[in-house]
């Protein structure tokens, strides 16, 4: 059973309202006529967006104003929040320079280049690796020159040609045209770099090169890049170097750089990984064949859940359009625009693992190895479930994990525009009446580290004692697996289990599967929120998953003291740090590492104390991916570890806490990782079919938005799950010492 609330989709209207994504007019577009006939004319795509209502959003933005207004000692017209009229709608203040100006001249130059004329794309052309050693032989070519390497940080550090210049930028940011090339420079770390990227105009050749492609697939951080210099005006020569940063290397190793010696293969795949129970591993032992059960399971192609029928939102079709905040802050509205997710990504097994996609048999060295579950064999193997299999089926197992995440992306498009319309109907904000309400979000915006993470009311948590009385807000959301009695998943906005399971939060140990609190990384501002509310929720473990900076970003301001033993207040709560540990994931990889601090924490209010562990893994950037997932299960198994040591040494221990920066992308992935390997390891797990991931991902989407926020995140928490059935994470980061001393 689910709950829906009003969804524009089921309302009857004329089918003129409708249109196809493949046959959308510009969301930018100066004629209305075309928006709004909607003409669908050889269309093939299945999916169809709801009535177009310009009125939803300024009603919404009206009703929100209204309870504003109502609010003792809230202004609108305070600096930080614009003014609403009816008559100029939601209107960006474009003066001064601050950040709603630079937000708008955004949106106003990608408006101005649509609305030109078609320019003729420069298409980026394939260059030799002899071609390049020439280049760089010559002093006055490479003067001319600028050469850019789109793979990842990591790979990029451990070696990169002479003069490259890294852009590592997500796929995801990159491919926005709102992320001009002003965006790009500052993303570059290095001040040299990024002056030089500056001088892009006046340089006879931009070179482009990644890990290895032959050719250049339209779907990679090199593509993107090309189009966006081309559309931004480049008149030299576009490039891309053939075979990669791996052909090269090997045919002029001279010409490159690298901090150490690596342990990236001759192939330049993924680096040969030892954990402390593979070397323990007798040598000459055979091979374990991971394999499916004798009823073997349909093609990927063939799967019931890859058959996409949702609708997708309203999308609506006005003048001020590209200066709506609430149509552009549903994220899904802008990188769906365009019609089905084209990007494909493959599952990377580990390196001592062979697979053979015809038999489903992959050949593992130490496959994982439990008891009293239902899909092990005789000797307490795991063998791979069906749902896990077709993941690694040739072309169709990519294929089926876009579909899957494509589905969760438009689920949730329209349970976001369905709450807007919610809102601009009804003044109830209570979870009782409208769970999914986000209005205590958008009335306390400045709590909010990003515009467009608001928690639900019904998941939020709240502040038992707030400082001065002021609010009960924190941007934080709990987050837990629970079974539906319908045993599916649905496309509506919020599932009963979801309701159910939230309504029963304080009934902790009778709870069948883990929780967690999701929240934002805390902002200066928030300190004290964030520690009032570990003290009130009773947690002792917190896991961060990102680095204080990326990308020349604060991504989350250090809410813990930076000295031993040099106590710190924080609001009502004072918090003292006496151990910090360093633990490589990886010997040769400083920049990859698993942190563990433990905190004393003690409330002023009853004077009593206790130990919080902060595990902080730093190898795992925003929007991005680890090179492998050895470090994220690292990290789960010293959190699970932590976790349950606490719980056998202390009563009533609250959720477990884990945050990011924006307390969803990474922190949905690490929910769904650690939750999946709980459920493989109790006996009832399902039937083989039953997709466990897809299955627990759906359900922590209907309690946090954007839990894991994008494809490549989607796909790196099933090919974690392969890597901890093959016998990776098997030991926790170190051992765990929760003494108050």
């Amino acid at each position: 059973m689910s709950v829906t609330f009003e969804s524009p989709s089921h309302r009857t209207q004329n089918n003129d309202s409708y249109f196809t994504p493949l046959s959308m007019p510009s969301i930018l577009s100066s004629s209305n006529n075309d928006a709004t006939t909607g003409n669908n004319s050889g269309s093939t795509t299945p999916y169809f967006t709801a009535p177009v209502d310009p009125m939803i959003h300024q009603d919404f933005l009206n009703a929100i104003r209204t309870r504003h207004a109502n609010q003792p000692g809230f202004s609108m017209n305070s600096p930080s929040t614009p003014p609403i009229t009816e008559k100029s709608g939601f209107k960006l203040n474009s003066g001064g320079g601050g950040s709603s100006s630079t937000l708008a001249n955004r949106r106003m130059l990608r408006c101005s280049n649509n609305n030109q004329s078609p320019r003729q794309q420069q298409q980026a052309s394939p260059l030799e690796p002899r071609q390049l050693h020439s280049i760089l032989a010559n002093k006055g070519g490479i003067d001319k020159t600028l050469l850019l390497d789109t793979r990842s940080f990591v790979q990029y550090s451990h070696g990169r040609i002479r003069t490259a210049i890294n852009i590592s930028i997500p796929n995801t940011i990159l491919k926005r045209p709102t992320f001009t090339m002003d965006r790009v420079y500052e993303a570059i770390v290095q001040e040299s770099d990024r002056k030089r990227l500056e001088r892009w105009q006046s340089m006879d050749k931009i070179i482009m090169y990644d890990h290895g492609s032959q050719n250049l697939p339209e779907n990679c951080a090199a593509s993107y890049m090309s189009t966006k210099l081309s559309q931004a005006g480049y008149k030299g020569q576009l490039l891309y170097l053939k075979g990669g940063f791996d052909t090269f290397s090997t045919i002029f190793p001279d010409e490159c750089e690298a901090a150490s010696d690596s342990s990236r293969g001759a192939s330049g795949s993924l680096p040969q990984l030892l954990l402390q129970s593979q070397a323990s591993k007798p040598q000459g032992a055979k091979p374990f064949s991971l394999k499916l059960p004798e009823a073997a399971a349909p093609a990927a192609a063939n799967r019931s859940n890859t058959q996409m029928g949702p609708f997708t939102a309203p999308m609506p079709q006005f003048e001020n359009h590209a200066f709506n905040p609430f149509f552009s802050n549903i994220r899904q509205n802008m990188e769906l625009s365009h019609g089905p997710i084209r990007e494909r990504f493959s599952i990377r097994l580990p390196r001592d693992c062979s697979q053979n996609t015809e038999t489903g048999i992959v050949e593992a060295k130490r496959p994982r190895s439990v008891d009293n579950v239902t899909h092990v064999d005789e000797n307490g193997h795991f063998i791979v479930p069906r749902w896990l299999r077709q993941t690694i089926v040739d072309e169709s197992g990519p294929k089926s994990l876009a579909e899957m995440y494509e589905k969760l992306e438009r689920v949730e498009q329209r349970r976001l525009q369905n709450i807007m319309l919610y809102h601009s109907k009804h003044t109830s904000t209570t979870s009782s009446e409208f769970p999914l309400s986000i209005v205590a979000g958008i009335e306390r915006g400045t709590l909010n580290r990003y515009t467009n993470i608001w928690p639900f009311e019904y998941t939020r948590v709240k502040l038992a004692s707030p400082r001065n009385d002021a609010t009960d807000y924190i941007n934080a959301s709990y987050i837990q697996y629970t079974r539906d009695t319908a045993d599916g998943v649905d496309d509506s906005h919020v599932s009963q289990a979801s309701l159910r399971c939230m309504q029963a939060h304080s009934a902790r140990g009778q709870q069948e599967f883990r929780r967690y609190i999701s929240t934002q990384g805390p902002l200066p501002d928030t300190f004290a929120d964030f520690w009032q509310m570990m003290v009130e929720q009773n947690s002792y473990v917190i896991v961060m998953l990102t680095k204080q900076e990326e990308m020349n970003k604060v991504k989350c301001h250090q809410y813990w003291p930076d000295k031993v033993n040099s106590p710190t207040r924080y609001g009502c709560v004072t918090v003292t740090l006496f151990s910090e540990t360093v633990r490589p994931v990886r010997k040769d990889d400083q920049d990859d590492a698993v942190i563990i601090r433990q905190l004393l924490v003690q409330h002023q209010s009853n004077n009593t104390r206790r130990t919080v562990t902060q595990l902080q893994y730093t190898g795992w950037m925003d929007f991005g991916v680890p090179d492998t997932p050895e470090g994220t299960l690292q990290i789960v198994a010293a959190a699970d570890e932590a976790q349950v040591l606490y719980e056998t040494q202390q009563e009533h221990v609250g959720p477990m806490v884990v945050h990011c920066s924006a307390g969803c992308g990474r922190s949905g992935a690490f929910c769904a990782i650690d939750t999946v390997i709980h459920r493989l390891t109790r006996p009832n797990t399902g039937t083989p079919d039953k997709d466990l991931l897809f299955d627990t991902i759906s359900r922590f989407r209907e309690q946090r938005v954007s839990m894991v926020q994008t494809l490549r995140q989607f796909v790196f928490c099933y090919e974690t799950i392969w890597w901890w059935l093959l016998g990776y994470g098997s030991t926790p980061a170190m051992p765990m010492d929760l003494s108050d001393n």
